[in-house]
């Protein structure tokens, strides 16, 4: 095998991946949510106290689950962080119901914030709205609380097998055991958040190969900020207030690492649903979803996102074509996400679907998949005559064109 081969497609990947990650804004975005995340802090803490205080028996579990999360997430600062954050939570448990207000309203603009950005990335215009937006940010507030504390009590309870503990100790496999268990759960977590939080719908063998990637990306990036704050200066320089820039370093960090793994998976999913073959053309594309939906409306079927994608479109690029033709009311989402046509196609030309989507002249001459498609054979014999008619009406030279057109406005 040819090293060159292997390496080069890697190469482009990884450069796509970069090139990707700074035409979306991740960089902007991620210095946004940084900002963001401070003044959310103590709101989310609050409301995860709230909901361990209506599960029963789960006294101290709060505490042990806050301790877990910042010796595994944020390293060195993380235990001055935690007690000046855990004050401050206290005290918002005592707030009024207008200050109980405001903490839950500062939580849900960071959920949307969060929501918007993914949605920057994966190209999706339109946030949730209503009962699915509320229902997505209250899953994330109540649900995903009960689920960390509930890992963290299995996981508890396994310590505490003295038998096993002892055996897997003997062996020298306790502590890799338990760095394998945290790195599953901050897996999980990503992967979550990777598949729920934009709004389309997300390959989730993508989102679970992001999520273990992204897993990793943040094991190294800890092991990395622990040993750059180990071996700096800002303790000298800044003294007890170096925790303030270097947490604000660490969450910036974070939500770039977060990002990146969020283009890691959208860039999976489009190529992996492109495959080899070259991007289709928003022509050819558009013709092909909407001969998808010809057929499935014969036989009285809804079409889904896999439909139009299986036919080797982009996820993405389904998706700007989706979302253009949801604009011009060509076609309607139904209550479980599938999609139908609102127009009949024996009454739609194949100009105005050139109009909608302001075909170049130069795609008139695209000819691919003409020998799988029994009709873009048709389309190719409108398009020759076309393209041809075209390339008369053009050939001028720019010179005569300006030379014409002043030679016009003298006269007149």
């Amino acid at each position: 095998m040819n090293i060159k081969s292997v390496v080069l497609p890697i190469w482009h990947f990884i450069r796509g991946l970069a090139s990707e990650f700074v035409d979306k804004g991740c960089q902007r975005s991620a210095a946004a949510l940084t900002y963001m995340t401070l003044f959310a802090l103590v709101p989310l803490m609050t409301v995860t106290y709230s909901v361990f205080l209506i599960i029963p028996q789960s006294d101290g579990l709060a505490e042990q689950l806050q301790t877990w999360i910042f010796s595994s997430f944020v390293p060195q600062t993380g235990q001055e962080v935690q007690s000046y954050l855990s004050d401050f939570s206290s005290q918002a448990r005592n707030l009024t119901g207008f200050g109980i207000g405001m903490l839950a309203v500062t939580s849900y603009l960071m959920l949307t914030n969060i929501e918007k950005t993914f949605n920057t990335i994966w190209g999706v215009k339109q946030a949730r709205r209503g009962l699915m937006g509320f229902l997505l940010y209250w899953a994330v507030l109540s649900i995903g609380p009960f689920l960390l504390g509930a890992g963290l009590v299995v996981s508890t309870y396994l310590l505490s097998m003295k038998l096993v503990v002892h055996e897997l100790t003997q062996l020298g496999m306790l502590a890799p055991l338990i760095r394998l268990a945290q790195w599953l759960m901050t897996s999980a977590a990503f992967t979550l958040l990777f598949a729920a939080v934009p709004n389309c719908k997300v390959p989730i063998r993508f989102a679970l190969i992001g999520g273990a990637v992204t897993a990793v990306c943040f094991e190294l990036l800890k092991a990395a900020f622990g040993y750059f704050v180990a071996n700096s200066s800002f303790q000298l320089i800044y003294g007890a207030f170096a925790i303030v820039p270097l947490f604000l370093l660490w969450i910036n960090f974070l939500w770039m690492i977060i990002l990146g793994g969020a283009v890691f998976v959208r860039t999976l999913a489009e190529r992996g649903y492109e495959g080899n073959q070259d991007k289709l053309s928003d022509t050819l594309a558009l013709l092909k979803c909407l001969h998808v939906f010809y057929e499935k409306s014969k036989q009285g079927q809804v079409v889904n996102d896999a439909d139009c994608v299986g036919k080797g479109i982009g996820l993405v690029h389904w998706q700007a074509l989706r979302e253009l033709l949801a604009k011009h009311h060509w076609l309607a989402v139904t209550d479980s996400g599938d999609y139908v046509l609102c127009r009949s196609l024996s009454q739609t030309t194949l100009w105005q679907l050139i109009c909608l989507i302001k075909t170049p002249v130069a795609e008139l001459t695209e000819l691919r998949y003409a020998e799988s498609y029994p009709w873009l054979s048709e389309f190719r014999k409108m398009q020759t005559p076309l393209h041809q008619g075209a390339e008369t009406a053009y050939n001028i030279t720019l010179e005569s064109l300006y030379e014409k057109a002043s030679h016009s406005s003298r006269q007149s």
